[in-house]
């Protein structure tokens, strides 16, 4: 009993994010601030369903765990991923104030870069001085 209430709470509470998820991806104006509302807040209403169905149907219980970890690690890496690539392909920012990845160098792996180019690296300068003594 107690745990049917527990369960049912959980529930609706990851109904709530749920909903509250899908409304953020409708609503908002752009693509980062969809993706977050997509991302994050769906991530916990979806965590929120597997406990809840953890509690409620027990034999699901190892199969919930299991998939409420696959989510909680591949749910931001993939919003990551959506986020550079819309990054990359020049996705208006609304209301953006200060875009910090103008000067920031990223992927040095493909030599991709954004903002201004890579400093080369300067070779230190070294003085020969010749020292005469006089006597």
């Amino acid at each position: 009993m107690v745990l049917e209430l527990i369960g049912a709470l959980i529930l609706l509470i990851g109904v709530f994010f749920s909903v509250i998820g899908v409304w953020g991806a409708i609503r908002l104006p752009d693509v980062f601030t969809r993706l977050h509302a997509s991302s994050k807040v769906s991530s916990v209403g979806i965590v929120g369903l597997l406990i809840a169905s953890a509690l409620l149907l027990p034999a699901t219980a190892p199969k919930a765990v299991a998939l409420g970890i696959l989510i909680l690690f591949s749910a931001p890496v993939a919003s990551q991923s959506i986020a550079r690539s819309a990054y990359r392909d020049g996705c208006v920012i609304v209301g953006l104030m200060q875009n910090d990845l103008d000067v920031q160098y990223i992927d040095f792996a493909f030599n991709y870069t954004i903002g201004e180019a890579f400093p080369a690296e300067e070779e230190p300068q070294i003085e020969v001085t010749t020292s005469s003594s006089e006597d």
